[in-house]
C-alpha cells in the first residue's frame, strides 16, 4: 500500500493568492474614493430669502411615505423667520438589504473562484457543469443587480463596491477555466489502466 503525502504550500504558491486579495482590496478601495469623490464634487449650497420687510411665512410638511427613504425636519425661527432643516436618508431596511447584496454577489464571485481554482490546478479538463454554474452566475448577477430596492443608476456604490468587480472575477475564472480545459483536452496524459 502506497501511502500519498500532502505537499505543504510553498511561497510559489501564497505569493499569487495574497496578490490577488491585495489587488482586490485596492480596487475596492479606488471605486470607494471615485464614488464619494464624485458625489462630494456635484453638492451644493443654495441659500434663498432675504430681509424684505413684505415676507411671506410659510409652512412646510414632510410626510415619509416612501419606505426607501426616511425623513426629518426641524423647524425653527430665528428673528421671526421660519427655518426648516430638512433631511432625507435611505431607509434603514434598504441599507441592510444593500449589504446583504453586496455580500452575497461577493459569496457568489468567491465561490466561482474557488471552483476555478479546483478545476485548473487538478487539471479536470473541460468539465462542462462547472463552466455552465460560472457563465449561469455571470448572467444571474445582473438579474439580481436590477432588483436592488430603488433602482439605483449604474456606477451606485453597490457597483462600485460589489456587482462590476463580481462580475469581472467570475469572467475571467470562466475564461480561464475553458481555456486549461481546453489545453488540457488537446494534450491528454496517457490512458489509466483498466
Amino acid at each position: 500500500m502506497s501511502s500519498l503525502r500532502r505537499q505543504k504550500p510553498g511561497r510559489g504558491r501564497v505569493l499569487p493568492a495574497v496578490l490577488a486579495c491585495c489587488l482586490v482590496v485596492a480596487a475596492i478601495t479606488l471605486g470607494t474614493w471615485l464614488q464619494f469623490g464624485e458625489r462630494q464634487a456635484l453638492d451644493r449650497v443654495d441659500s434663498a430669502g432675504g430681509s424684505d420687510p413684505d415676507r411671506v411665512d410659510i409652512e412646510a410638511s414632510v410626510q415619509p411615505v416612501d419606505a426607501l427613504y426616511s425623513a426629518t425636519v426641524d423647524a425653527s425661527g430665528i428673528n421671526g423667520a421660519a427655518v426648516f432643516d430638512v433631511g432625507l436618508a435611505r431607509s434603514s431596511s434598504v441599507l441592510v438589504f444593500a449589504v446583504f447584496m453586496m455580500a452575497a454577489t461577493w459569496a457568489l464571485a468567491v465561490s466561482v473562484v474557488i471552483g476555478a481554482w479546483y478545476l485548473v490546478t487538478r487539471r479536470k479538463g473541460l468539465t462542462w457543469p462547472a463552466p455552465g454554474w460560472m457563465a449561469a452566475t455571470l448572467f444571474a448577477l445582473a438579474a439580481f443587480r436590477n432588483a436592488a430596492p430603488g433602482t439605483p443608476p449604474i456606477g451606485c456604490l453597490l457597483d462600485c463596491l460589489a456587482f462590476l468587480w463580481a462580475e469581472a472575477v467570475i469572467a475571467c475564472c470562466l475564461l480561464t477555466v475553458v481555456v486549461s480545459g481546453f489545453k488540457t483536452e488537446r494534450h491528454p496524459t496517457s490512458a489509466a489502466p483498466l
